[in-house]
């Protein structure tokens, strides 16, 4: 077989191979196209429609599952009187059952009445496995059995008479051959095959029979056949086919329920954030289920697949956005949600489905973004305003933006470029998040967990393009100087907010809980979760997480601010100063200490205080080398002071007159070159014309053939009627012909 297989790949078209690669259009044409074929197939396998559905998706092993299930044990009926009304238990079952949504918050669990029960990932009591079995396929396996029982038990009898039924054409029987004409009534049969069924008038059935010696008979009666006993291979043929039509029956079952159990390939562009979550309530049980809804929404819908879906697409890109913000919200409110949900990976999948779109329509994207980065700003300035009627006391109000927000500008960073010197999207980004950083009143730790994120997503941006976030700077500073020992805090805070913060009494024993909190083998992180922001560790995961942006932007920003990194870092080697991680009074654990000493080293490094300070200077020179002009032209030689080997020997004069006869000769073949190309092509274009004018002639020349064997056809024809359909001018000498019998045919039938 593989001799065979490969001997038939001589016979294949051979093709070059290109160096093209598909374009994104080609693909997201493919993609949908798939989608479609899939959604058709799905929608064909729910109306029970398998013409042309190989069912390859459905393994034996499923089938061989399904058959294997139990009948579930039917439960015992509570008694009672007779007269007592029917209150079925299975009516209190429904009426306890709770039916599981995906929500905005999560998955959840309602009751009939559609009020929330619980969520997803909390304790309940466990509840019993379903094993709800399906009746119908037992009924099609017990239907099954007692067919095979039934052929089996067929296949026992022997020969019966077919005289109750009519048998078919082509069907195997023993036949009485003229079984009037036997003597005494004496019954010999012989193997033949039905060729043909009579029916009468009256409802009498005879057959037409050949036999296998080649013999045929017509019209016998149904008491002279018999049904040929079956033989051991045929017997084998049929259950084999019994067999097959049980599991191809089971499969379509078992593909039915998929197909209905299954969530579209194909949806429609929800318009609003409401629709999305319906649809996912509708179609997913897991935050995979609605991360695969959102990626087939836009793979249906693709802008490469037809422009006029920009506009849908684009308010799609809206939704996605919010939906970003909420799925973010909900991890500092709930977690991550256990694998049902897995909020981390909803984020994920978000985030590369939104870098798709961007690539499909970066215009669109960017007029979303900077939409949306406004109204971030109007909702800051609204909070900013609303935390002057606040007091200083309610921790429970913040103004710094939510989890979800800075969530979705971290996703910024990934989707567009944020080394650009001005970006439609990333610079805006920025000047909103120093705003925050700058203006945002900090209350309580939660609000210094946000100043720090935002911090870090602002030296995110600007790390690759070696830029300085001075308002990141400080706020890193005046973190680190909440954790100095008390009594040194009298000193300047770059930002006003924390200053006003370090006179609170929720900042001044931050260093007593980090002492307090005792030694530990690795460095606490910070969560974004708000259960794990109340812990004991949240102070000594934000002092690590500041020392850990500081060094990383140290070691970014070195040799990079020409001689300005010790201007850069003052602030931040003054807080580190403050530290005094070994100091008697509340020292830090060795984990923290030893933290706090490498981010010092990085620190001095970038900062280089063991080498004398060089004058600051706005800009250097450039060496010699660096301003040059870059020589990209070819080195050609002196055309004049070129000899070649031949014109060695010879004087200059007679050089140059060489020299001229060979560039000449040179010349003269190129010209001669040039006119043998003209005349070919103008002989070329020559031919072609009188090709086009003879065509156009004989064309012209065969429809006249054509109209003139027309009209000798019609000649011809008259004549052979006898002149009937001649008629005017000229027409009386030929009907006398006719009447004489010398034109056309005569009555003897000769000419």
């Amino acid at each position: 077989e593989w001799d065979k297989e490969m001997k038939t790949y001589l016979f294949e078209r051979r093709v070059k191979a290109t160096d093209r690669t598909k374009t994104p259009e080609e693909i997201a044409a493919e993609e949908a196209e798939r989608l479609q074929e899939l959604e058709t197939k799905r929608l064909a396998r729910m109306s029970g429609d398998f013409e042309g559905d190989e069912l390859s998706d459905i393994s034996d092993d499923e089938v061989d599952a399904n058959k294997k299930k139990k009948r579930k044990p039917a439960k015992l009926k509570r008694t009672g009187n007779a007269d007592e009304l029917d209150d079925s238990n299975d009516e209190e079952e429904k009426e306890d059952e709770l039916e599981a949504r995906f929500t905005a918050d999560g998955l959840v669990y309602v009751d009939k009445h559609g009020n929330v029960v619980k969520r997803a990932g909390e304790d309940s009591e466990d509840e019993g496995d379903d094993d709800s079995d399906d009746e119908t396929n037992e009924d099609s396996e017990e239907s099954g059995n007692e067919s095979e029982e039934s052929s089996s038990e067929e296949d026992e009898e022997e020969e019966t008479i077919a005289v109750n039924k009519i048998l078919d054409v082509g069907a195997r029987i023993k036949g009485r051959y003229r079984a009037k004409e036997q003597f005494d009534g004496k019954e010999i049969w012989y193997d033949a095959k039905i060729s043909g069924v009579n029916k009468s008038k009256k409802g009498n059935v005879t057959y037409d029979i050949t036999y296998d010696d080649g013999d045929y008979e017509d019209d016998v009666e149904p008491q002279n056949i018999r049904i040929a006993k079956k033989t051991d291979e045929e017997k084998e043929k049929e259950k084999r086919a019994e067999k097959d039509n049980a599991i191809k029956k089971l499969k379509r079952q078992k593909a039915k329920e998929k197909a209905r159990k299954e969530m579209p390939f194909v949806f429609e562009v929800p318009t609003t954030l409401e629709a999305l979550h319906d649809m996912i309530g509708t179609y997913a049980s897991t935050g995979a289920d609605a991360s695969l809804i959102i990626e087939r929404i836009h793979k249906a819908n693709s802008v490469r697949l037809d422009k006029r879906n920009k506009e849908k697409m684009q308010n799609f890109y809206d939704v996605l956005l919010r939906r970003f913000i909420a799925v973010g919200d909900a991890i500092n409110s709930s977690g991550d949600g256990g694998e049902e949900l897995g909020r981390y990976n909803q984020l994920d999948a978000l985030t590369q489905i939104l870098y798709r779109l961007s690539q499909d329509s970066p215009e669109c994207a960017g007029a979303v973004w900077s939409r949306r980065l406004g109204i971030f700003q109007n909702a800051h300035a609204k909070r900013l305003r609303d935390s002057e009627f606040v007091g200083a006391d309610d921790d429970a109000f913040s103004a710094w933006p939510s989890t979800g927000t800075f969530l979705l500008l971290r996703a910024l960073g990934h989707i567009f470029p944020v080394t650009d010197l001005r970006h439609q999207v990333v610079t805006p980004a920025l000047l909103f998040l120093g705003q925050v950083i700058a203006q945002t009143p900090v209350r309580s730790i939660n609000d210094l967990i946000m100043g720090v994120l935002c911090s870090g997503l602002m030296i995110e941006y600007t790390k690759e393009a070696k830029r300085i976030a001075p308002e990141a700077l400080a706020f890193l500073a005046g973190s680190l100087r909440l954790f100095a020992i008390p009594g040194t805090n009298n000193v300047h805070f770059a930002i006003p907010s924390l200053e006003t913060a370090s006179k609170s009494p929720n900042f001044k024993k931050m260093r007593a809980f980090v002492s307090e909190f005792g030694d530990f083998d690795e460095v606490p992180k910070l969560s974004l979760e708000e259960d794990e922001m109340e812990d004991g560790k949240t102070h000594v995961a934000v002092l690590c997480s500041v020392l850990s942006i500081v060094k990383k932007s140290a070691e970014t920003l070195k040799i990079s601010l020409r001689n300005a990194e010790s201007e850069t870092f003052s602030g931040i080697t003054d807080s580190l100063l403050s530290l005094k991680p070994s100091s008697k009074n509340v020292s830090f654990p060795a984990c923290v200490a030893s933290h706090v000493q490498r981010t010092a080293a990085a620190v001095s490094d970038a900062c280089k205080l063991d080498v004398p300070r060089t004058p600051l200077r706005r800009r250097t020179g450039l060496s010699i080398s660096e301003r040059a002009i870059k020589s990209l032209a070819p080195r050609m030689e002196d055309p004049s002071r070129y000899s070649m080997s031949k014109d060695k020997g010879k004087s200059a004069s007679q050089a140059a007159i060489d020299r001229t006869r060979r560039e000449f000769k040179r010349e003269q073949k190129a010209v001669s070159r040039e006119l043998r190309l003209d005349a070919a092509f103008i002989e070329n274009e020559r031919r072609k014309d009188q090709e086009q004018r003879d065509s156009k002639e004989r064309t012209k020349r065969n429809k006249n053939f054509a109209w003139l064997e027309g009209e000798q056809a019609a000649m011809n024809q008259q004549v052979r009627l006898g002149g009937g359909l001649i008629s005017g001018g000229g027409t009386g000498l030929v009907r006398a012909k006719l009447k004489t019998g010398k034109m056309g045919i005569k009555k003897g039938g000769k000419f």
